[in-house]
């Protein structure tokens, strides 16, 4: 149902945990692979991981805020490939502080990462499947963060957003060119991104007191929704946006750090129970 044989799938922070887990659910259906990350070492133990599914795989390391780094990628992706058949936009970079406080640089990197590298791969991934006249599938990575309000995580929420919007704002655009275009809404994922949040014991025990599914994400339950909506069977679904949160914000979002409101100036701690 989601093979990929003979196409293209290009995946964005692909030295990542979700990113290198997605490349293995689509080399394993058969698609050739692009991976890119701005680690350019990580990028080519992540290609030796897939050289069992017998697939074609490039890695091409660039940095997404870049738009002439990322322009030279897609031209390689043609050169290579001729074309590309999905894509899976998932580079990100999020950090906590208080917005009252934070540098201006610490906010541009968020909107420049998230946002404006966001709007650059899709838009180069949407040129090419135009390109193709066959459409294709784009992916969105925001967060559970882009529609709950995040203490401390307000720089993180505000880019996704903006990624929310921009990836429903493609998929009405794109339908012309049967290009579709969906969004993903990753609850916590135990990843590389959360280990120092979640590796205290009362975090975690909190998260997962409040997930109904009784435990956390793992960065294969958004592979396999990632390449079930680049899928032909998926086929009727465009401008869609995903939850994958084991139903953790059907009660508000998880509290990361609060601060009691009754004390003028209170500080932000670590939220616990």
């Amino acid at each position: 149902m989601n093979s990929f044989k003979s196409k293209t799938a290009l995946i964005t922070g692909a030295a990542g945990d979700i990113g290198a887990a997605t490349a293995a659910a689509f080399a394993k259906a058969g698609a050739n692979i692009v991976l890119t990350d701005r680690r350019a070492d990580a990028l080519t133990s992540v290609a030796e991981a897939l050289a069992s599914h017998g697939v074609e795989v490039m890695a091409h390391a660039c940095d997404q805020t870049d738009p002439l780094a990322v322009g030279e990628m897609f031209a390689a992706i043609k050169d290579r490939f001729q074309g590309l058949d999905a894509a899976f936009i998932n580079a990100g970079y999020g950090r906590n502080g208080a917005l009252i406080d934070l540098s201006f640089d610490h906010w541009r990197k968020h909107v420049d990462v998230n946002l404006n590298g966001g709007f650059l791969m899709a838009q180069g991934s949407a040129r090419l499947m135009r390109d193709g006249g066959q459409g294709g599938a784009i992916v969105m990575n925001a967060s559970t963060a882009a529609t709950d309000i995040c203490d401390m995580l307000g720089a993180y929420a505000a880019s996704k957003s903006g990624v929310r919007m921009l990836a429903k704002s493609l998929a009405s655009e794109l339908g012309v060119y049967r290009i579709r275009v969906n969004l993903v809404l990753p609850g916590v994922i135990e990843t590389a991104m959360t280990k120092s949040l979640i590796d205290d014991p009362i975090v975690r025990g909190d998260v997962l007191a409040n997930t109904p599914a009784g435990r956390l994400g793992k960065p294969d339950d958004i592979a396999q929704m990632v390449t079930f909506l680049c899928s032909e069977a998926s086929g009727y679904i465009t401008g869609a946006e995903i939850l994958i949160d084991g139903g953790q914000t059907l009660h508000g979002y998880p509290r990361w750090f609060s601060a009691d409101y009754r004390e003028l100036g209170a500080d932000w701690t670590p939220h616990s129970s």
